[in-house]
Order: structure tokens, then sequence, then C-alpha cells
């Protein structure tokens, strides 16, 4: 156990304190481990829909505005032990949810708004773990993330499947627990990103222009699931850190003047954004009150200073095409979304 303990704590030495504390809560070598039959499969599904409501008559003294808020969530998963040598799985986190607000007109006569998004997620990863027993195993992984509505327009124009991004990463894997009701994953590699937005050509119209963008860089990644407080709750948490060494538009942002970046509102430094590490730090806990009704809780928490999706264009003139956008993408700050949902579930374990 002791020698066990010390040959973790030099791998991970420097690793982010979020992945430590992690391994403080969740790390016992003592429970017997779980073992894949070859050759079969092993399917996990969490589907369900959550919804609240309220009304209110036109006369009603309190001032309160009806809502109906519905969101249905997918989280899946697929693994099989190939063969000895291979592992295979995937996982699958589907997530599309509205609001519907009640608001009153002038003459005080109340009607619905038109729905606003209030979740949306495509998040599809499959990764292939070549496991030839030894203290690391090499891996190859594939990951698509995108949603079903891009609504981030300030004139409500929206647009389907945008931005989309694409990765694949290469490199080495090492499974620290792997129990019936625990498991730690946890990759280090180089990974290749592709981006593609559409945009919007005009502050009016429905006219759009695609763009792609591509960057690399290291990226180390924690995936944990456990059964806590006496197996009542099931945790998913899964970390990753990426520090792009490339970005395909980086020659745009050089050419321009610090005079262009004052006129354009922006920082000098922007083109160094885009290569600044990004943290996503993702936890879903699920408790099952009875065999139909569950309780979700939803935390994310991303640092992401630029948003690589959203390139840089010049003018003929040499200037910034696009400052509005370049303004949007990027966040100094760190975001956070937290989600909490009763509802209607059904589970494949």
């Amino acid at each position: 156990m002791k020698r066990n303990m010390i040959r973790l704590a030099a791998i991970l030495r420097g690793a982010p304190i979020a992945v430590l504390l992690v391994l403080v809560v969740a790390l016992d070598l003592r429970a017997e481990e779980k073992v894949l039959e070859i050759g079969k499969w092993y399917p996990t599904a969490e589907i369900g829909v959550t919804l609240s409501q309220s009304t209110f008559s036109d006369n009603w003294a309190g001032g309160d505005k009806g809502s109906v808020v519905w969101t249905g969530i997918v989280n899946a998963s697929l693994e099989s032990q190939l063969r000895k040598e291979v592992n295979w799985s995937n996982v699958l986190k589907l997530a599309y949810g509205q609001m519907h607000q009640q608001s009153a007109d002038e003459n005080g006569d109340r009607f619905w708004q038109k729905p606003a998004k209030s979740t949306d997620l495509i998040d599809y990863e499959t990764i292939f773990r070549f496991t030839f027993n030894g203290f690391i195993d090499p891996y190859l992984s594939g990951r698509f993330e995108s949603q079903f509505q891009d609504a981030s327009d300030a004139g409500g124009r929206t647009l389907s499947l945008n931005p989309m991004r694409f990765k694949e990463s290469a490199g080495i894997a090492r499974k620290f627990i792997n129990e019936e009701e625990r498991s730690l994953l946890t990759r280090l590699g180089f990974t290749f990103r592709q981006n593609k937005r559409r945009l919007f050509e005009a502050p009016t119209g429905d006219g759009t222009v695609s763009h792609t963008t591509n960057d690399g860089g290291i990226e180390f990644l924690a995936d944990y699931k456990a059964k806590i407080f006496s197996e009542r709750v099931t945790w998913t948490s899964k970390f990753t850190a990426y520090q792009p060494v490339f970005y395909s538009k980086s020659e745009v942002f050089d050419d321009l003047t610090p005079a262009q970046y004052e006129a354009a509102g922006l920082d000098p430094d922007v083109g160094d954004f885009a290569k600044t590490v990004d943290l996503d730090w993702e936890n879903i806990f699920t408790s099952q009150i009875t065999k139909v009704i569950s309780v979700n809780l939803y935390l994310r928490w991303v640092y992401d200073k630029y948003d690589n999706s959203v390139p840089p264009a010049l003018t003929e003139t040499g200037d910034l095409a696009n400052p509005g956008d370049v303004k949007a993408a990027i966040r100094k700050a760190g975001q956070l979304k937290e989600t909490l949902a009763l509802g209607l579930t059904y589970r494949l374990l």
C-alpha cells in the first residue's frame, strides 16, 4: 500500500489540485479489482426528463410570473474488452432544455414569451486503450462536442449544431482505480483540435460564413466515477487540462499593430489568450429516489480565456474585420454552470 502511494505521488507531482482532491477522496487500493469478460459489452444508460411549471391569472396581486422549464438528458456509456490487449469505451452525454416565461404587456395582460434555451450539450468520446498489463497503457481517442442550438447571437438568430469541435488524441493512460463501484482513469497525451463555426455575415439577415480553425497541444484528463453516501449517489467527474502549443490563426493576431488593437477596443495581448491553458471540470451527481424518480445535480467549471473556434479576420486594409466576434470570444474569468433537477429517469445498468 505504501509503495503504491509513493509511486502515485511521483507520477502526479505537479498535477492540478482538482485531480489531487479527487484522489484523496477516492483512493483505496484494498477493494477487489473489476475484471471485464473478453468480448462482452457493458452498457449503461440514464435517460430522463424534468419539468417545472407555474402560471398566474391576470389579476394576481403578487406580481409573480408563470414559467415552464423542461430538460431532457441522456448519459450513456458502452465498454468492451475486445481482446486481452484492447479495451474500447464510449461515453455519450446529451442535454437540452427550454424555459417559457410569462410576461405582461403595457395593459397588464399576461402573455407567454418565446421559449429560451436553458441547457444544451452534445458530447461523445470514444477511447481505444491498449492493455498490455504494464504500468501505463497507450491510447487513442476521438471526441465530438457541439450543441443542438447556438443562441448566442445578440439579434436572437439561432444556428443548429454550431460550433462543432473534433478532437483526436494519442498518449499514455493509467487506470489507478478499477472496481465495481469506483473507477479512475487518467490520460496524458497530445491532442489535435478542429473547430468549425458559422458566423452571421451582417447584423441582420440569415446569411452566414463558415470558418475552420486548428490547434494542438498537451492534454491531461482524469475520469472518475463512484458510488458515494452509502452508495445512494452516483458521482461522475471529468477533469481536463489542455495547453495549446499552436493555433492556426495566430498570425492574424501578430499582424495587428497596437494602434489597431486600441481602435478595435481589444487587449493587445489577446493573441496570447488563444494559447493559454484551458481547464474544464465537470461533475454529475445522480440519486435514484425510486425506480423512475431521480435527482440530478450538474456542476461544470470552465476556464477558456479565448474561444479558439472564433477566428480573427482582417479587412483588405489590414484592420480587424470582426472585433465584435473576437470580444465575445474572450472570457478572462472562469465560467460556472449549475443545474439541479428532479424528474423521471430510466436507468440501464
